[in-house]
């Protein structure tokens, strides 16, 4: 008998023996006893896959439902630590990793927070940021209104091939008689001047409110007037409605943000709307109603229209409203846990899906910006998703997860870089064909 059975056999006889002792002891001594002990711990509440409904057959598919509420509440008595969730720790998993630098072709992110832009030298760092990792054009979604407007504008003329910037959208006086005319008339204004599309935050549905302390909704007919002026002129409406899906769960460890780093300082319940808010559903079938009710009025939907969470609810969106586009910002740490998935669907919709980062001059272009180019073009796996929110000590708020890329063919890349975006903003075209143009020179 080779040894290494030997050994075995006779760890088998001691292990048979250790049990044996252990269940013939008396109770007062087995209570002692660590496998005991052990038994008597509460099981961990591990997650595991819901079982499929009878009705799916043994090797078919099916989508589990999301958590209910409480399935996410943290335990009785639970409390929020007060301490800070750290960066990512450096992973020690080797694996080929694509040279990246710059965007394939010049894309056109429709999804930019460049505040400040009322001089020269604010544009030119802009311009420099760009150039340096090969963004064609931007739009900026900070623009204003009113004097803060024009003073961007005045100053933008110069660069107006790269940077677009739009009016933002603002309900202030919303309550009061005649705002609905007042403010069209402003986005009338705007766009004469110059302004190529308007910006509409996440304060409409989750922040304005009603005099009786109920949230105005996108559907509220004092914005009739408001997405029919849009139409008139024909620009695009970039409309964030509703947030992450998490945040309309309660607070607590079983919550995917929390456990990425929100809200872990004591009474923290910024940008949480379980307890205080409208629900997801309300918002969203509020979202449905404007796109039914307006459908001249071109509207690009933020964050995948934060059904990122849901793809079937999003194919359904994107099936039932022509006038629907969304944009992929803030939602890649969620395509990259899903990436042959996700490639499967932007293919399918690769006519309706912009790019956009919810970027700004203020982030990093290894940590924030080519994560976007290594995420959308290769087949790289397991690596840093480009963050939308960072905790005070460096930890990813929306998924404290790595991302692996989707690898998307040129065709596909080419529309969500910059040819659907050029739907929308047709004064961009010159610019992203003449820098198409320079990038072929120069691979000559």
């Amino acid at each position: 008998m080779p040894r290494w059975s030997l050994h075995l056999t006779s760890l088998v006889v001691v292990a048979a023996a250790a049990a044996t002792a252990v269940s013939s002891l008396p109770g007062s001594l087995l209570a002692q006893a660590p496998a005991a002990q052990g038994r008597a711990k509460a099981a961990p509440d591990v997650p595991i896959e819901p079982k499929a409904p009878a009705s799916v057959k043994e090797g078919a598919t099916w989508v589990p439902p999301l958590p209910v509420l409480d399935q996410v509440a943290p335990p009785q008595g639970w409390q929020q630590p007060g301490e800070e969730t750290p960066a990512m720790p450096l992973t020690l998993l080797r694996l080929p990793r694509t040279n990246i630098w710059r965007a394939k072709f010049p894309a056109l992110d429709f999804h930019v927070h460049a505040r400040g832009l009322t001089s020269k030298a604010a544009y030119d760092e802009l311009i420099a940021l760009m150039d340096d990792i090969g963004m064609g054009a931007i739009v900026n979604l900070n623009g204003g209104t009113g004097a803060e407007l024009d003073k961007v504008l005045a100053e933008g003329v110069p660069y107006k091939d790269r940077v677009a910037n739009f009016i933002t959208f603002s309900a202030d006086g919303i309550n009061e008689p005649g705002w609905s005319q007042k403010f069209a008339a402003e986005m009338e204004r705007a766009f004469k001047a110059g302004a190529q599309g308007m910006k509409v935050s996440k304060q409409l549905g989750l922040g304005a409110k009603n005099p009786d302390g109920s949230f105005i909704q996108a559907d509220d007919p004092r914005l009739d007037p408001v997405w029919d002026m849009a139409a008139r002129y024909d620009k695009p409406v970039m409309i964030h409605l509703s947030d992450s899906i998490g945040r309309f769960y309660p607070i607590g460890p079983k919550n995917e943000r929390y456990e990425a780093g929100l809200w872990h300082q004591k009474g923290d319940e910024t940008n949480n709307y379980f307890k205080s808010g409208p629900s997801n559903d309300v918002i969203e079938k509020a979202r449905r109603e404007m796109h039914r009710k307006h459908p001249k009025t071109r509207f690009v939907n933020a964050h995948l229209a934060m059904l990122y969470y849901d793809p079937e609810k999003l194919a359904s969106f994107l099936d039932t409203y022509p006038n629907a586009d969304v944009e992929i910002s803030a939602t890649v740490q969620d395509l990259g846990r899903a990436p042959r998935f996700w490639r499967e669907f932007l293919i399918k919709y690769q006519d309706r899906v912009l790019f956009g980062t919810d970027g700004s001059q203020s982030r990093g272009a290894d940590e924030f910006w080519r994560p976007h180019w290594r995420a959308l073009e290769t087949l790289d796996e397991y690596f840093p998703h480009p963050a939308q929110v960072r905790t005070p000590l460096g930890s990813p708020g929306h998924g404290r997860w790595q991302i692996s890329g989707l690898g998307l063919p040129d065709a596909v890349l080419r529309k969500i870089y910059y040819q659907n975006a050029l739907r929308h903003l047709p004064a961009m075209r010159a610019s992203i064909e003449r820098q198409l143009a320079a990038r072929a020179e120069g691979a000559r």
